[in-house]
Protein backbone atom coordinates (compact mmCIF):
# COMPACT_ATOMS: atom_id res chain seq x y z
CA UNK A 1 0.00 0.00 0.00
CA UNK A 2 2.72 2.41 0.39
CA UNK A 3 2.91 1.98 -3.30
CA UNK A 4 0.21 4.09 -4.14
CA UNK A 5 0.66 7.09 -1.60
CA UNK A 6 4.02 7.67 -3.26
CA UNK A 7 1.84 8.37 -6.75
CA UNK A 8 -0.55 10.00 -4.81
CA UNK A 9 1.61 12.95 -2.99
CA UNK A 10 3.55 13.93 -5.94
CA UNK A 11 0.08 13.79 -8.67
CA UNK A 12 -1.81 16.03 -6.11
CA UNK A 13 1.30 18.51 -5.72
CA UNK A 14 1.88 18.45 -9.17
CA UNK A 15 -2.63 19.28 -9.88
CA UNK A 16 -2.01 21.98 -7.27
CA UNK A 17 0.86 23.43 -9.22
CA UNK A 18 -1.33 23.76 -12.17
CA UNK A 19 -4.18 24.89 -10.72
CA UNK A 20 -2.00 28.02 -9.07
CA UNK A 21 -0.72 28.48 -12.36
CA UNK A 22 -3.91 28.78 -13.85
CA UNK A 23 -4.88 31.12 -11.56
CA UNK A 24 -2.02 33.34 -11.81
CA UNK A 25 -2.38 33.16 -15.92
CA UNK A 26 -5.88 33.60 -15.56
CA UNK A 27 -4.93 36.77 -13.04
CA UNK A 28 -2.32 38.17 -15.51
CA UNK A 29 -4.71 37.91 -18.87
CA UNK A 30 -7.44 39.82 -16.61
CA UNK A 31 -4.81 42.30 -15.45
CA UNK A 32 -3.34 42.70 -19.53
CA UNK A 33 -6.64 43.18 -20.96
CA UNK A 34 -7.49 46.61 -21.75
CA UNK A 35 -9.95 47.88 -18.90
CA UNK A 36 -13.11 49.38 -20.42
CA UNK A 37 -12.94 53.42 -20.94
CA UNK A 38 -14.46 55.20 -18.71
CA UNK A 39 -16.25 57.91 -19.07
CA UNK A 40 -15.06 61.58 -17.71
CA UNK A 41 -17.87 63.84 -16.40
CA UNK A 42 -19.60 65.20 -19.47
CA UNK A 43 -18.66 62.95 -21.76
CA UNK A 44 -21.71 60.85 -22.21
CA UNK A 45 -24.76 61.22 -20.58
CA UNK A 46 -28.19 59.73 -21.36
CA UNK A 47 -30.07 62.27 -23.12
CA UNK A 48 -34.04 62.53 -24.25
CA UNK A 49 -34.96 64.73 -27.03
CA UNK A 50 -34.39 68.66 -26.92
CA UNK A 51 -38.02 70.73 -25.80
CA UNK A 52 -36.63 73.71 -25.18
CA UNK A 53 -33.78 76.14 -25.45
CA UNK A 54 -32.58 78.87 -23.83
CA UNK A 55 -29.65 81.15 -24.57
CA UNK A 56 -29.70 84.25 -21.89
CA UNK A 57 -27.09 86.47 -23.73
CA UNK A 58 -29.75 86.63 -26.63
CA UNK A 59 -32.75 86.63 -24.62
CA UNK A 60 -33.95 84.01 -26.36
CA UNK A 61 -36.40 81.58 -24.69
CA UNK A 62 -38.26 78.89 -27.14
CA UNK A 63 -40.24 76.55 -25.54
CA UNK A 64 -40.84 74.23 -28.89
CA UNK A 65 -38.04 72.24 -30.47
CA UNK A 66 -39.06 69.75 -33.47
CA UNK A 67 -37.51 67.30 -35.20
CA UNK A 68 -36.04 67.38 -38.87
CA UNK A 69 -35.39 65.00 -40.88
CA UNK A 70 -34.45 64.93 -44.77
CA UNK A 71 -36.37 65.65 -47.48
CA UNK A 72 -36.73 62.81 -50.19
CA UNK A 73 -34.85 65.09 -52.62
CA UNK A 74 -32.18 65.09 -50.10
CA UNK A 75 -32.36 68.25 -48.43
CA UNK A 76 -32.04 68.67 -44.53
CA UNK A 77 -35.67 69.76 -43.28
CA UNK A 78 -35.83 73.35 -41.79
CA UNK A 79 -38.46 74.73 -39.36
CA UNK A 80 -41.60 76.08 -40.58
CA UNK A 81 -41.81 79.22 -38.79
CA UNK A 82 -40.28 82.38 -37.63
CA UNK A 83 -39.47 81.87 -34.21
CA UNK A 84 -38.98 77.63 -34.70
CA UNK A 85 -35.86 76.03 -33.76
CA UNK A 86 -35.71 72.13 -35.24
CA UNK A 87 -33.34 69.76 -33.89
CA UNK A 88 -31.81 67.06 -36.31
CA UNK A 89 -33.23 64.06 -34.98
CA UNK A 90 -30.89 61.72 -37.06
CA UNK A 91 -28.06 62.81 -34.73
CA UNK A 92 -27.64 62.17 -31.10
CA UNK A 93 -29.53 64.35 -28.38
CA UNK A 94 -27.34 67.12 -26.84
CA UNK A 95 -25.79 65.92 -23.88
CA UNK A 96 -25.06 62.34 -25.93
CA UNK A 97 -21.73 61.68 -27.30
CA UNK A 98 -21.29 63.62 -30.74
CA UNK A 99 -22.40 66.74 -32.31
CA UNK A 100 -26.07 67.37 -31.30
CA UNK A 101 -27.70 70.17 -33.88
CA UNK A 102 -29.97 72.89 -33.77
CA UNK A 103 -31.13 74.66 -36.27
CA UNK A 104 -33.55 77.67 -36.98
CA UNK A 105 -33.77 80.70 -39.39
CA UNK A 106 -31.93 84.13 -39.41
CA UNK A 107 -35.07 85.29 -41.48
CA UNK A 108 -37.84 83.84 -42.61
CA UNK A 109 -39.59 86.25 -45.25
CA UNK A 110 -39.50 89.49 -43.69
CA UNK A 111 -39.19 88.96 -40.60
CA UNK A 112 -35.85 87.89 -38.08
CA UNK A 113 -35.45 84.48 -37.01
CA UNK A 114 -35.29 83.12 -34.12
CA UNK A 115 -31.70 82.97 -34.70
CA UNK A 116 -31.19 85.90 -36.14
CA UNK A 117 -28.96 87.35 -33.71
CA UNK A 118 -26.86 83.71 -33.18
CA UNK A 119 -23.54 85.43 -34.62
CA UNK A 120 -23.72 87.80 -31.51
CA UNK A 121 -22.77 84.73 -28.92
CA UNK A 122 -19.51 85.07 -27.30
CA UNK A 123 -17.22 82.36 -26.27
CA UNK A 124 -18.21 82.11 -22.28
CA UNK A 125 -21.85 82.11 -22.47
CA UNK A 126 -24.05 79.65 -21.40
CA UNK A 127 -27.17 77.56 -23.82
CA UNK A 128 -29.64 75.99 -21.93
CA UNK A 129 -31.30 72.16 -23.36
CA UNK A 130 -34.27 71.08 -21.90
CA UNK A 131 -34.98 67.72 -22.75
CA UNK A 132 -38.52 65.89 -23.33
CA UNK A 133 -37.86 64.25 -19.28
CA UNK A 134 -37.33 68.58 -17.91
CA UNK A 135 -33.80 67.58 -17.51
CA UNK A 136 -31.20 70.97 -18.15
CA UNK A 137 -27.82 69.90 -19.90
CA UNK A 138 -26.05 72.99 -20.18
CA UNK A 139 -23.30 74.49 -22.15
CA UNK A 140 -20.58 76.69 -22.60
CA UNK A 141 -20.18 78.56 -26.44
CA UNK A 142 -16.31 77.89 -27.47
CA UNK A 143 -16.52 80.02 -30.72
CA UNK A 144 -18.88 81.27 -33.07
CA UNK A 145 -18.08 81.25 -36.81
CA UNK A 146 -19.53 82.82 -40.22
CA UNK A 147 -20.03 80.96 -43.19
CA UNK A 148 -21.09 81.98 -46.61
CA UNK A 149 -24.73 81.31 -47.62
CA UNK A 150 -24.49 78.27 -49.56
CA UNK A 151 -22.08 76.57 -46.90
CA UNK A 152 -23.22 72.63 -46.70
CA UNK A 153 -24.82 71.81 -43.50
CA UNK A 154 -21.53 68.83 -43.23
CA UNK A 155 -19.32 71.72 -42.76
CA UNK A 156 -20.91 73.79 -40.01
CA UNK A 157 -21.62 70.34 -37.84
CA UNK A 158 -18.14 68.56 -38.36
CA UNK A 159 -17.35 67.16 -34.76
CA UNK A 160 -14.44 68.80 -33.43
CA UNK A 161 -14.02 65.98 -30.29
CA UNK A 162 -14.75 62.66 -28.78
CA UNK A 163 -17.32 63.84 -26.46
CA UNK A 164 -20.92 65.64 -26.48
CA UNK A 165 -21.20 69.12 -28.86
CA UNK A 166 -23.78 71.07 -29.18
CA UNK A 167 -23.23 72.76 -32.56
CA UNK A 168 -26.22 75.64 -33.33
CA UNK A 169 -26.98 76.64 -36.35
CA UNK A 170 -28.62 79.45 -38.94
CA UNK A 171 -30.97 77.49 -41.62
CA UNK A 172 -29.61 76.84 -45.24
CA UNK A 173 -31.89 79.41 -46.75
CA UNK A 174 -34.67 77.13 -47.91
CA UNK A 175 -37.17 79.07 -46.09
CA UNK A 176 -34.75 82.54 -45.59
CA UNK A 177 -35.68 85.64 -47.56
CA UNK A 178 -32.20 85.67 -50.14
CA UNK A 179 -31.84 89.77 -49.38
CA UNK A 180 -32.44 89.20 -45.53
CA UNK A 181 -28.80 86.45 -44.99
CA UNK A 182 -25.82 86.33 -47.19
CA UNK A 183 -24.38 84.10 -44.29
CA UNK A 184 -24.64 81.24 -42.28
CA UNK A 185 -23.62 81.10 -38.45
CA UNK A 186 -22.78 77.71 -36.38
CA UNK A 187 -22.28 78.37 -32.50
CA UNK A 188 -19.40 75.74 -31.08
CA UNK A 189 -20.52 74.56 -27.66
CA UNK A 190 -19.64 72.04 -24.86
CA UNK A 191 -20.93 70.65 -21.79
CA UNK A 192 -20.63 73.23 -18.90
Amino acid sequence: MQRPERFVRPAAVMLAVVAGLGCVLLGVTSVLAPAPPVAANNQARPAAPPAALLIPDLGLELNHVVALGVTPGGRREQPGTTRGVGWFADGPAPGAPGVAVLSAHSAFGYSPGAFAFLGRLKPGATITVRDAKGQEIRFTVRKTAVFPADEPDSTLVASEGPGPELRLITSDGTYDSTGLSDTRVAVYATPA
